[in-house]
């Protein structure tokens, strides 16, 4: 017999929704890295209120952490496969995806078993491209510079996007976007140790992030994190610009 209209609908219902249904704006979200999302435990939330989005966000930060780590850590597995997020922000250490060999291959290896936990829950995987150090990571490469870290940031980000087909936010092509601007106001980005974000860092991390999450144009959002409004649109205009560059945009079939 074949099954009726009704009775096709009716199983339709029983299917279940995916958590990362792009349709509607993401009500939980979880972001998973160090010290430097950390940073944006407080404009975040400040951001969604300001431009009235009823997400809430909640963190797992140890500073210094790998995603390695993570991976190999219950709390953080247990919290993704149990909190009903709609989207799951990962973060690397950051030198790791920017030294290729041993360093590379752990981010991936890390990377790649996490979005294989979070799959299991059909949320939304999306990857914080980091930024390169103010002076570039010299511990690693004797002449190295912020552009030569930062490419091979990028690449390194880039490749785990493409490979794992997931979102990425280019908060590090932001930074160079405002450098192109505003050198003097690229290096008040950085706390005083040239690699962790300033407050004027983390307000245009997070302004990237959200116009990633949410599809959104920088150039429209009034939330000016505390900043003078001249600061807070030289940062918009340089997360527009990273978002227009090229990087992987939200996907529309998940």
């Amino acid at each position: 017999m074949k099954p009726t209209f009704i009775a096709l609908l009716t199983l339709g219902l029983w299917l279940p929704l995916s958590g990362a249904e792009k349709g509607k704006p993401p009500k939980r979200v979880l972001f998973v890295g160090n010290s430097y999302t950390h940073a944006l435990r407080q404009v975040m939330p400040s951001l969604l209120r300001a431009e009235s989005q009823r997400t809430t966000v909640e963190f797992i930060t140890p500073g210094g952490t790998q995603l390695i780590k993570h991976l190999n850590t219950p709390r953080t597995v247990n919290t993704i496969l149990n909190g009903k997020w709609d989207m799951v922000i990962f973060q690397e250490q950051s030198q790791t995806p920017a030294c290729p060999g041993p360093l590379q291959n752990l981010f991936l290896k890390g990377i790649r078993g996490l979005h294989t936990v979070t799959d299991k829950t059909g949320s939304r995987v999306m990857l914080f491209n980091t930024w390169g150090y103010l002076g570039g990571d010299k511990r690693n490469f004797k002449d190295d510079t912020y552009a030569k870290m930062q490419k091979r940031l990028n690449h390194g980000y880039g490749t785990a996007a493409k490979e794992l087909d997931v979102e990425l936010a280019p908060v590090g092509g932001a930074f160079g976007e405002v450098k192109k601007i505003n050198h003097q106001l690229w290096s008040q980005l950085y706390a005083r140790d040239g690699s962790h974000p300033s407050r004027t860092g983390a307000y245009l991390a997070a302004i990237v992030i959200y116009a990633r999450i949410f599809d959104a144009a920088p150039e429209k959002i009034s939330f000016n994190g505390g900043l003078n409004a001249s600061t807070a649109t030289k940062l918009r205009a340089g997360a527009a610009k990273a978002l227009k560059s090229g990087s992987p945009a939200p996907r529309k079939d998940r």
